[in-house]
């Protein structure tokens, strides 16, 4: 998956996209186990980012995604602070950053675009 096609795609979301995906992120830490491999996956991509020395790049990766969610929100009179739009724009943060990951994060990538396949402008893409 490329940056700057995750950020167009998000671009395109609408409110409804908004709902179902804050529904799939809540469905990623349905069990403790579930929780564990979310944070090991998370863990894993922060490490990779600092051995390639990737944080700052990661950071504004992260910080682009998670603003183009907030416009998202905006655009459809989504009043702020909201826990749908943060918990939405928190996973695109974190989505951004192991696409920065590259190669070495693509297993952590693939978990947590993991049911995000039914929103059809995510559906297009796809991972490196």
């Amino acid at each position: 998956m490329e940056l700057a096609a995750f950020l167009n795609a998000l671009g395109e979301l609408t409110i409804d996209d908004l709902r179902a995906l804050a529904i799939d992120i809540d469905a990623m830490t349905a069990s403790v186990a579930d929780e564990i491999d979310v944070t090991r996956a998370f863990l894993h991509i922060e490490t990779v980012l600092r051995k390639q020395h990737q944080l700052r790049e990661a950071c504004r990766a992260g910080h682009a995604a998670s603003e183009a969610v907030q416009r998202v929100a905006d655009a459809g009179g989504v009043e702020l602070p909201d826990t749908t739009v943060t918990r939405v724009a928190r996973w695109a943060d974190t989505v951004a950053r192991a696409i920065v990951a590259a190669e070495e994060s693509v297993v952590d990538l693939e978990l947590f675009t993991h049911g995000a396949e039914h929103v059809p402008v995510l559906a297009e893409l796809t991972v490196l």
